[in-house]
């Protein structure tokens, strides 16, 4: 394995009919988080889990997902509120977006600025809070019912 590069990258599956699946992304070539916060992916339309606890692999077909969470641990921390909007400029160069799910679940968070987050069947959202559990979410287009770009974060 190659320094800094993950194999199995923690991750929460919220499902479209709101069970968790927690465990490890296998079914993805290795990368390393910090690239997925830099580009665009695209998510197969399945995805393999082995999840937590059982170790038992789960294929899930991605158009069940309502969004993929790549998380720091699998427990979070159950009372912490966490922030769903930027207070100040975000610090990463992007497309500052705000997103509404289905359920009506608002939040905020950086986008790649390229067609690619447009094109595809979902995109990579950096979530606002640095304290979050959250490091990146993969959401699934069709969980959303709203999205609006909200401002343009370049460097000069």
């Amino acid at each position: 394995m190659q320094p800094g590069v993950e194999e199995n990258l923690k991750v929460v599956a919220h499902m479209r009919d709101g069970k968790l699946i927690k465990g490890y992304l296998n079914s993805l070539p290795s990368v390393e988080l910090r690239l997925l916060k830099q580009q665009p992916v695209t998510i197969p339309e399945k995805v393999r889990v082995a999840e937590d606890g059982s170790g038992a692999s789960i294929e899930l077909a991605t158009d069940a997902l309502k969004a993929l969470f790549f998380v720091k641990s699998f427990e979070g921390r159950t009372n912490y509120k966490e922030v769903k909007f930027f207070n100040v400029t975000p610090e990463y160069e992007g497309l500052w977006v705000q997103v509404r799910y289905y359920d009506n679940e608002v939040t905020e968070g950086l986008v790649h600025n390229g067609i690619e987050t447009f094109n595809g069947s979902g995109f990579l959202l950096k979530p606002p809070d640095p304290l979050s559990n959250n490091e990146i979410a993969y959401v699934l287009k069709r969980s959303l019912v709203e999205m609006r770009v909200l401002g343009v974060k370049a460097s000069f």
